[in-house]
C-alpha cells in the first residue's frame, strides 16, 4: 500500500508558523524570567560574602516590606536562616547558603541552556516551513 504524502495549505503552514512563533516568545519571556532570578541570587551572594567578612558589629537597615525598614546590628553573621522549599526554614551558615545559591544557579543555567537550545530547534522549524510556504505558492502570485 503506498502511502500519501499529505499536503499542507498554505492556511495550515501559516498557522504552525504562528504557534512556533507564539512558543518562541513565550520561551524568550521565562529565560528573561530565569536572567532576573540568577541576577537576584548572584546580589544575594555578594551581600552574604561581604556580610560574612566586614559586616559583624555594623549597623544595617532590615527590609520588613512594603518601603519599610527597621535598623538592626549585625551580631552573628555567619548564623543565616534559609528557606529550602515549601516554607521550610533551616538554619545554616553563610558558606552552606552560597553553596545552595550557587546550586540553584546552576540548575538554572542549565535550565536556560535547554530553553535555548528550544528556541534554536523551532527557528529551524520556522525557517523550513517558510522554505515549504514559499516553494508551495504558484508562481502568478
Amino acid at each position: 500500500m503506498v502511502e500519501e504524502k499529505k499536503v499542507k495549505t498554505h492556511e495550515q503552514i501559516q498557522d504552525e508558523i504562528r504557534s512556533y512563533l507564539g512558543e518562541i516568545e513565550y520561551l524568550r519571556e521565562q529565560i528573561g524570567a530565569i536572567d532576573a532570578t540568577i541576577a537576584d541570587l548572584r546580589i544575594v551572594d555578594a551581600t552574604l560574602r561581604y556580610l560574612k567578612e566586614k559586616g559583624e558589629g555594623k549597623s544595617i537597615y532590615i527590609p520588613l516590606g512594603s518601603g519599610i525598614a527597621i535598623r538592626g546590628k549585625i551580631e552573628k553573621p555567619d548564623d543565616v536562616i534559609m528557606d529550602i522549599g515549601a516554607g521550610i526554614l533551616i538554619n545554616t551558615t553563610v558558606d552552606e547558603a552560597r553553596e545552595n545559591i550557587e546550586k540553584r544557579i546552576n540548575a538554572l543555567m542549565e535550565l536556560r541552556l535547554a530553553l535555548l537550545r528550544k528556541i534554536e530547534e523551532d527557528t529551524r522549524k520556522v525557517n523550513e516551513l517558510l522554505k515549504e510556504l514559499r516553494e508551495s505558492k504558484p508562481a502568478n502570485e
